[in-house]
């Protein structure tokens, strides 16, 4: 006995897409600078320095000094020697009037007047390395300053952007399809 029977076959559909994307062209021109810088400018007045030099005690030490200097440096002095003076006085005095002595002090004192010398009367200033004075006045220098610039102008320019679409292609690479068959069956009974 023969049975009839069905046989379906079914093939799916499949969908094909290509793709091509899109692009942009851009085109620029570069900005333009302008640049005008103006320098900075300095100006300097100055004086040289003062000097100024003394040297009044070098000459007094060297050869008394200007005369008013030189007298008034001897009549300064005076009062000083004249109590010296009266000092030794008194001093030999005392001694010969010394009664505990035994000896005649004159000799003595004579012979020391002879050997003593001159009073030490400074006719001439002290010698020294710092008889000299120097004064020095700087002047300091008047310093006026111009500050230079600079001075940017920027001409920019808008970029050409173009844009090309892409193409997007969708299309059945294969159709979806049933296929029946009918067919028979044997069968032993």
């Amino acid at each position: 006995m023969k049975l009839p029977y069905i046989q379906a076959e079914s093939v799916k559909g499949r969908i094909g897409i290509e793709t091509q994307p899109g692009q942009y062209d851009i085109q620029t021109q570069q900005a333009e600078l302008q640049i005008n810088s103006t320098p900075a400018q300095m100006n300097t007045h100055s004086q040289m320095a003062s000097i100024e030099i003394d040297s009044d005690r070098m000459w007094a030490a060297f050869n008394g000094g200007k005369p008013t200097e030189f007298i008034n440096r001897i009549y300064s002095q005076m009062p000083d020697i004249a109590l010296q003076g009266i000092a030794l006085i008194v001093e030999k005095g005392n001694r010969m009037g010394d009664l505990r002595n035994k000896e005649d002090p004159v000799p003595d004192i004579a012979l020391e007047g002879m050997l003593e010398g001159p009073s030490s009367v400074e006719v001439f200033g002290p010698a020294s390395y710092k008889n000299v004075d120097v004064y020095i006045t700087p002047h300091y220098a008047d310093v006026q300053v111009d500050v230079g610039g600079v001075d940017i102008q920027v001409q920019t320019h808008k970029p050409d952007i173009e844009y090309q679409r892409g193409k997007i292609n969708v299309y059945m690479e294969q159709y979806a399809s049933v296929r029946f068959q009918v067919a028979n069956l044997d069968m032993l009974v």
